[in-house]
């Protein structure tokens, strides 16, 4: 990650020298791009002199549980949030260069943008990737790949994760301002962020998740799901937002939500039960 960051933040200072205003430029003591960064704290969040209000994404522990069998499958399905508890929102960009009717998953590069404390926009270009995706019954959307993700952990004596087990095919989310979470200051009373695009044709794309807003989606949506086919005992089930690391934020350490359930869930149960050593 060390390395990572680095090469974000030499990115994120070209990509802002060449895009931002002439005059803007002279508003910033930035070194030049090809200036190694040296120091032991490489998140552009905690920089001095960018001066960042970076986002903050938190996932909530997952809630709404219910159990289906599909086939052969069993399926824990569960409502997820994305929670932005930053100082200054997720914001992210793209711009579609394919053709219409050429794939269904065309992927654009996405830019993250984050505001400093002055108002000037900084540019990380490195910010993964938006695409075309199809949700049954509904058509398709522009989303942001790999938002999130779904585990099944096995623990530890003492109640900690010991081994990733299983993953569910959740990646995909609008980024969008779809319910207000948080009342501080610095969240927007309304809405800057709206539903993610369904027109193909579009060529640019802006999502994002204010602070104090959530991106949620409810138990029974698309891949809103993981197997627990013949799984038995006790496992740490968690939400992880960002699994790649591929947004800029203020903080890395709380990117889960976690439930710690045992399994198979009683006989004819729709939520699993939770473990008597549950933490």
């Amino acid at each position: 990650m060390p390395v990572r960051r680095r090469l974000v933040l030499a990115a994120a200072l070209a990509a802002t020298a060449a895009l931002a205003p002439i005059g803007a430029r002279a508003q910033t003591d930035a070194p030049p791009a090809n200036t190694p960064v040296e120091t032991g704290d490489t998140n552009p969040c905690n920089d001095p002199v960018l001066q960042l209000k970076c986002p903050d994404l938190r996932m909530a522990p997952p809630t709404d549980l219910h159990v289906v069998r599909v086939g052969k499958v069993v399926r824990l399905e569960a409502t997820n949030r994305i929670v932005n508890v930053g100082q200054g929102p997720l914001e992210l960009r793209a711009r579609h260069t394919g053709r219409p009717g050429t794939t269904s998953y065309d992927f654009a590069p996405a830019t993250q943008v984050i505001r400093s404390k002055a108002g000037r926009a900084v540019f990380f270009p490195l910010a993964g990737w938006v695409y075309w995706k199809a949700i049954p019954g509904q058509g398709h959307y522009w989303k942001y790949w790999r938002a999130a993700r779904f585990e099944l952990w096995t623990l530890n004596p003492d109640g900690t994760r010991a081994r990733l087990q299983r993953t569910g095919p959740k990646l995909s989310y609008c980024f969008r301002d779809l319910k207000r979470v948080r009342t501080f200051k610095r969240s927007p009373k309304r809405r800057i962020f709206p539903a993610c695009s369904q027109d193909f044709g579009r060529r640019e794309m802006r999502l994002g998740v204010s602070p104090g807003w959530a991106d949620i989606y409810p138990s029974t949506y698309h891949e809103n799901w993981i197997s627990i086919t013949h799984l038995r005992g006790c496992f740490a089930f968690v939400h992880r937002a960002d699994p790649l690391g591929d947004i800029v934020e203020s903080r890395e350490d709380n990117n889960i939500g976690q439930r710690v359930i045992q399994l198979p869930p009683r006989h004819g149960s729709v939520a699993p039960r939770s473990c008597p050593s549950a933490r």
